[in-house]
């Protein structure tokens, strides 16, 4: 299977297992079901999961992911476990849409032009590299 023939949540825990992430694999296919969904809440979205997917596989960190669910069924993934201070959270609205807060190892957010606006994954991603959060993974 390529990225390219990836269109839905099965799909991208299909991937992920074949990556040997087990257990993100695990927790993509927990978010998208409806176990522990409070009323209004939805699962998390195919859209949302293409995003994290493309990103994950885009970047190497040397901090571990941390997945939730937010309740418009948005992927929410954190990196906290760094050696040091650098924070990552990347909200996946969409396969290309993004929210982030992330803190770089200088100790300074990384800002884009427009702060708390809606983002695109392909600009934001050079950037969090920039800052030291993340890697460019071999063969991207």
């Amino acid at each position: 299977m390529t990225l390219a023939d990836i269109a839905t949540i099965s799909d991208v825990s299909a991937y992920l297992r074949e990556m040997g992430e087990g257990e993100l694999a695990d927790r993509v296919d927990y978010l998208a079901s409806d176990a522990d969904l409070e009323p209004g809440d939805v699962p998390a979205t195919d859209e949302s999961a293409l995003g994290f997917l493309e990103f994950y596989t885009s970047v190497e960190s040397d901090s571990k992911v941390g997945l939730a669910c937010s309740p418009q069924g948005w992927i929410s993934a954190e990196w906290r476990w760094f050696p040091d201070e650098r924070r990552v959270g990347i909200w996946f609205l969409d396969a290309e849409k993004i929210l982030f807060s992330a803190l770089g190892k200088d100790g300074k957010f990384v800002e884009m032009e427009e702060r708390n606006k809606i983002t695109d994954r392909c600009m934001v991603t050079p950037k969090l590299v920039d800052a030291g959060l993340f890697s460019w993974r071999e063969n991207q």
